[in-house]
């Protein structure tokens, strides 16, 4: 398992993930997470406590629970923009923890695409450069990548607003924008963050209605986040979270067939 990291850091020479954890065929497989932060301070808080989360090759999984819950801290964990204080993760078989920092944030930009509330989109390029970025760090060549950030934006209803900054579109538009550039290196996760929390219910209802798309055309396997109750019943599976731990896993009263 996991060895707690000295003074709170990310240590990772002595890590061994479970023997199982390659063979369960399972996109992700994390095991008794814990967080803990300012780890032997007066002030040290365990805001996760020994959570096992999983997700399967393309499935809809949302997570919910109420502000504080640790929803937030279980995502970056998940996208692996974090590390745990203890625990096991592998992500399509594949160790996560062991990788140092480098190889850990070129995994992560191959195999997962993020999209937040606030969209994260750099606002001095255009929609075009915005969805190619994550290509350019992947190494595609420029015409490969803006000929797929064009694919991608038109996909998304926005082949018309491609050359626009991202202070020209409204919320939904910068969403759109957002959900083609977490495509662009065709990641196996994508890891919603709130993604209708800053949008009018119908903006919300139309981004809702993309994801549900890229699921069943495309096979995406999607992470939910959201406070929303009524969007969790949509997916696949509802993860209920209470106090940094998982109090609730159910099947949806009103799942999508």
């Amino acid at each position: 398992m996991f060895r707690k990291p000295r003074h709170g850091g990310t240590d990772v020479d002595t890590q061994r993930e479970p023997s199982d954890m390659a063979e369960t065929g399972l996109l992700i497989d994390m095991r008794n997470i814990v967080k803990t932060y300012n780890v032997g301070e007066p002030s040290e808080l365990t805001v996760l406590h020994g959570i096992d989360f999983y997700a399967e090759q393309g499935e809809f999984v949302s997570i919910v629970g109420p502000s504080g819950c640790g929803k937030s801290t279980l995502m970056n964990l998940i996208g692996m923009l974090d590390r745990p204080t203890e625990g096991a993760y592998a992500f399509n078989g594949e160790p996560v923890y062991a990788k140092q920092d480098a190889e850990l944030a070129s995994y992560r930009s191959k195999n997962i695409g993020f999209i937040f509330q606030n969209f994260n989109l750099i606002g001095r390029i255009d929609a075009l450069q915005n969805v190619a970025m994550p290509m350019m760090y992947a190494g595609v060549p420029k015409r490969e990548r803006e000929e797929r950030a064009v694919e991608l934006l038109e996909r998304m209803g926005m082949g018309d607003r491609i050359h626009h900054n991202p202070n020209e579109l409204s919320g939904g538009q910068k969403q759109r924008v957002a959900i083609a550039r977490s495509l662009a290196n065709d990641p196996d996760l994508l890891l919603a963050d709130e993604p209708t929390g800053a949008l009018d219910s119908h903006t919300g209802r139309m981004v809702m209605d993309l994801f549900h798309e890229l699921h069943q055309d495309l096979g995406k396997a999607i992470v939910f986040i959201t406070h929303n109750p009524d969007l969790a019943e949509e997916t696949g599976r509802v993860v209920e979270m209470m106090d940094g731990r998982i109090a609730a896993v159910r099947a949806p009263e009103g799942a999508r067939k």
